[in-house]
């Protein structure tokens, strides 16, 4: 069983936008949930129901910023290139013994959406984003965890390739 001191723990991070760093203005950020889509199955003869996976399911997440950021307004989505605003998390976990790992969560989204909290004169204003990504991967010290392209056909988890026979058989290229 493990216990905290083994574990791997965020110590700090930043949120890049469209390739400008937001250091100090993003206080919170929800990571993407990657869910598999799920369809219970159940052939001629089969005394029971079984689940099969058909990919992934949309990718969405929040992120907060403590500033009335007119970049982000710029980018929300409608039109040419809405698809693909770059939005990326950098940080590093403190690991078991003090060692440092860098973690990027890098993404390639439609910003769906914009809520501002209530404004009060004199005091900052939070600004939730939400997004949708196409594409999405996590690496931690350089190892790539997980590379998501929807619109490519490229499901990476763990260093396996899990589309590459079905890009093959369909024709893509990569």
């Amino acid at each position: 069983m493990s216990n905290l001191r083994d574990s791997n723990i965020l110590q700090d991070f930043t949120v890049w936008i469209d390739g400008v760093g937001k250091i100090g203005e993003a206080p919170n950020f929800q990571p993407p949930e990657i869910n598999m889509s799920i369809e219970e199955f159940r052939g001629g003869g089969m005394d029971g129901t079984v689940e099969i996976p058909f990919g992934i399911e949309k990718i969405e997440y929040d992120f907060t910023l403590h500033t009335w950021d007119e970049q982000i307004w710029t980018k929300l989505g409608y039109g040419p290139g809405s698809l693909d605003v770059p939005i990326t998390f950098r940080g590093y976990l403190l690991s078991p013994g003090g060692a440092e790992k860098g973690v990027m969560i890098t993404t390639l989204c439609l910003v769906k959406a914009i809520k501002t909290g209530k404004a009060e004169a004199g005091k900052k204003v939070d600004m939730t984003v939400h997004v949708v990504a196409n594409y999405y991967q996590h690496v931690v010290e350089g190892n790539t965890v997980a590379e998501i392209d929807v619109f490519n056909k490229v499901t990476m988890i763990g260093g396996v390739d899990k589309s590459a026979s079905a890009r093959r058989i369909l024709g893509f290229t990569y």
